[in-house]
């Protein structure tokens, strides 16, 4: 009888050793984004010191517009892009894994990219290029020969391309148009990159339509990337409560299993700690911390279940001050304050639940 238990025991010592190995190894990177808290020296350099300190890897992310003039007459570019360039290279520590995010669209996810904020060049110019549809062959060139910039510059390990492409409010007709030029920019750049991922991430939404859009983009990605923020419209959130224990069943699944044989990745995420009150967009979210942390644990296990490649936070700490700067600058939108309050640690710096969940899960070693 002692025998038999004791042999019981290693047993059972063996299996609970078998899981615990499972669960001490990741698949995918981590990073966030290299946002600030706010626009001064001290909030960059805090931003980057997360990332230097934190993560394996960096979403540069790219939002502000595209130069058309100047790349398409190939002269100088906006001194401002110049500028953020060298320092996001400059700030960013040797050996972080780079990911590359440029958005082919505006803020609206449903229209051409808009001209970039800082250029110079003249309004009639910057007309020009507005009224051009997104898959004439100029803008095909210019968008092919501005990822082409970037990529030289960063080096990235893998690109999106398309940043939330598949939103349920396109135009059918204007849907169609960027169709076609993600089919006209996708081989380019593969045959131009031929080792580098390229991919188009995907909003996570329970709409038809968002899926439906997705389901037509899938030949022009290598990747299915996701960006997520569940608590603005999952069904479960509708009178207000962002529990994600109260998420819809595969609600993250139904999208990843769109082409099993494709990898997944979090292009990006974030989750709200504090309460989202938005009048002008008929949004009363409630959010707290534990929250938070459920919804990160979550994704991460997630991440793990499916192999993801990576996961990006969208910001580490709440911007609240930057959104006050935006404010004075006359530079600020509602849809701005969406992921005021994500961040892991608050706008006050206090480190929150899920930054201790993020430094368990970065401090696991990545499976190679």
């Amino acid at each position: 009888m002692r025998v038999l238990i004791l042999l019981f025991s290693f047993l059972v010592m063996c299996s609970c050793n078998k899981k615990a190995a499972v669960n001490e190894t990741r698949s995918f990177y981590m990073g966030v984004t290299p946002w600030p808290a706010d626009f001064t020296i001290d909030e960059i350099n805090n931003a980057y010191n997360f990332i230097n300190n934190h993560c394996d890897i960096v979403s540069h992310h790219f939002d502000d517009g595209i130069p058309y003039e100047e790349i398409f007459k190939q002269i100088e570019m906006p001194v401002a892009l110049q500028e953020d360039v060298q320092r996001r290279k400059s700030k960013t520590a040797n050996g972080k894994k780079i990911f590359l995010s440029v958005s082919a669209l505006n803020l609206t996810r449903k229209e051409k990219a808009d001209y970039h904020l800082e250029s110079r060049i003249a309004d009639s110019i910057k007309n020009y290029w507005r009224q051009l549809p997104v898959n004439d062959p100029k803008i095909i060139a210019v968008y092919v020969s501005y990822i082409s910039f970037l990529i030289d510059q960063f080096q990235p390990t893998y690109v999106n391309y398309g940043v939330e492409s598949n939103v349920l409010l396109w135009n059918p007709s204007s849907f169609n148009l960027y169709k076609d030029f993600l089919s006209n920019v996708y081989p380019q750049l593969k045959s131009k990159y031929p080792s580098i991922p390229f991919f188009i991430s995907f909003i996570v939404d329970e709409s038809s339509e968002g899926y439906s859009n997705a389901v037509q983009l899938l030949p022009f990605t290598d990747f299915i990337g996701l960006s997520a923020y569940p608590y603005i419209t999952v069904s479960s959130s509708a009178n207000g409560n962002t529990d994600p224990k109260l998420f819809p069943a595969n609600y993250f699944e139904k999208f990843i299993n769109l082409a099993p044989n494709k990898p997944m990745a979090f292009a990006e995420t974030g989750y709200i700690a504090e309460n989202l009150i938005l009048p002008s967009y008929s949004l009363n979210k409630q959010g707290n911390e534990n929250w938070q942390k459920d919804y990160l644990e979550m994704i991460c296990q997630l991440c793990n279940k499916y192999q993801a490649k990576f996961l990006i936070w969208f910001c580490n700490k709440d911007y609240d001050a930057g959104n006050a700067t935006l404010r004075t600058l006359g530079l600020y939108q509602d849809i701005f304050s969406f992921w005021e309050d994500t961040g892991l640690k608050s706008e006050s710096g206090i480190e929150r639940p899920a930054y201790q969940s993020w430094l368990k899960w970065i401090s696991i070693p990545r499976t190679k």
